[in-house]
């Protein structure tokens, strides 16, 4: 067996740092979907859908963070739009495995629900690296003013 060198070390560090988050939120979405009844449903008309928008808000950022802080060059160049489609596609897998469990069901608006979600996730980290790099992160983290 080879020994690790400071390079896997590194991709390592990333993957845990970036990625690992994304893998463990997709699988809290999916044993989500896997419920057939949600008590949260119930609490006010539409609550699932503003459940989607919060779900896939997170989703998106995390996917973003992910493809933009621990991706080949290449790859952090075409961030936004990846990120979109990885966000999309797990809307749609999501999606097609509730049809599956008794109780629940697919639909077009909550797949709307996940896409606008995941755009607003990546939106909020958009906004969020522009106050920082305006310095308002940089005051606050103790450098210059």
């Amino acid at each position: 067996m080879r020994e690790l060198e400071t390079g896997d070390l590194k991709y390592l560090s990333l993957f845990l740092r970036f990625w690992f988050p994304v893998l463990g939120y997709i699988t809290l979405i999916f044993a989500l979907s896997s419920l057939s009844d949600l008590p949260t449903q119930k609490l006010f008309p539409h609550m699932d859908k503003a459940a989607h928008l919060a779900e896939y808000g997170v989703l998106g950022l995390l996917v973003g963070r992910a493809f933009r802080r621990a991706s080949p060059h290449f790859v952090t160049k075409f961030w936004f739009g990846l990120a979109i489609i990885a966000t999309m596609a797990v809307g749609l897998l999501d999606e097609a495995f509730q049809s599956t469990v008794p109780g629940r069901e697919s639909s077009r608006t909550d797949f709307t629900a996940d896409a606008i979600g995941a755009m607003a996730g990546l939106a909020v980290l958009l906004l969020g690296d522009r106050l920082w790099n305006r310095g308002v992160g940089r005051t606050a983290a103790g450098g210059e003013s």
